[in-house]
């Protein structure tokens, strides 16, 4: 049976362009689990995709969706520009950041990182003696091209974690390099969201200097709609 021949490259697997040679994008479709470890995406989320990510009419998800096709088309990427999602838990939002991290990678051959919050300072707190391992997830953290914080502001923040997190987002955002968040708290009106036990914000948390940061360099994107969890459509 003949093969399938990509159209672009003839099967070749590179496009010669004006600046050099770059890798097509069919060789981007199917993410190995080498590129999984390098965007440390976790098992259950591995399945998450856009095109699986199912809208609920009431609840706006298309919008969130279109505006999401639109960032990852525009150049708002390269000029430093992110995504803050903002909902109760159980709505999706995980789903999404995933998804966002798997098309940059099929569409644009960027690998970028993926790490729940409290998991990270987790890791750096039990490695942080002046060890290298400790330097080595930081540098990661700071330097990748794209980086997903997922469960932002969860819990109350000690002083070293407050810390650490405003390296990160101001090192980041210094350099340009865009952040995907994922949050069940508002980042800095006050409002409270529905089934949301937590009525602080994330400016209150992390301080005004990080939340007017992160408002000037994200779209707030709030998450509605019903707890996904415990379902086939886990978040």
């Amino acid at each position: 049976m003949e093969e399938n021949v990509c159209s672009i490259c003839n099967g070749i697997g590179w496009i010669v362009k004006e600046n050099g040679v770059v890798k097509c994008v069919c060789k981007y479709s199917d993410i190995s689990e080498t590129i999984f470890r390098r965007m440390n995406i976790p098992k259950r989320y591995r399945d998450k995709e856009l095109s699986n990510f199912v809208p609920e009419k009431k609840a706006g998800h298309k919008f969130i969706l279109m505006r999401i096709e639109d960032y990852i088309n525009s150049d708002d990427f390269e000029k430093g520009k992110g995504l803050f999602f903002v909902g109760p838990p159980g709505v999706g939002k995980t789903h999404l950041a995933v998804g966002i991290l798997k098309e940059f990678f099929r569409r644009k051959g960027i690998v970028g990182l993926f790490y729940d919050t409290r998991s990270l300072l987790f890791r750096l707190k039990n490695s942080f003696d002046g060890s290298s391992s400790a330097r080595e997830i930081l540098e990661e953290v700071v330097e990748a091209p794209l980086l997903v914080l997922d469960d932002l502001g969860s819990e109350m923040l000690s002083d070293w974690a407050r810390d650490i997190l405003h390296f990160i987002i101001i090192n980041r955002y210094n350099d340009m390099k865009p952040i995907i968040i994922t949050s069940n708290i508002e980042l800095k009106t006050g409002k409270k969201l529905d089934g949301d036990i937590l009525e602080n914000t994330l400016e209150e948390r992390m301080g005004q200097a990080i939340a007017s940061r992160l408002s000037e360099i994200c779209e707030v994107l709030p998450v509605k709609g019903k707890d996904k969890r415990g379902s086939s459509l886990t978040e």
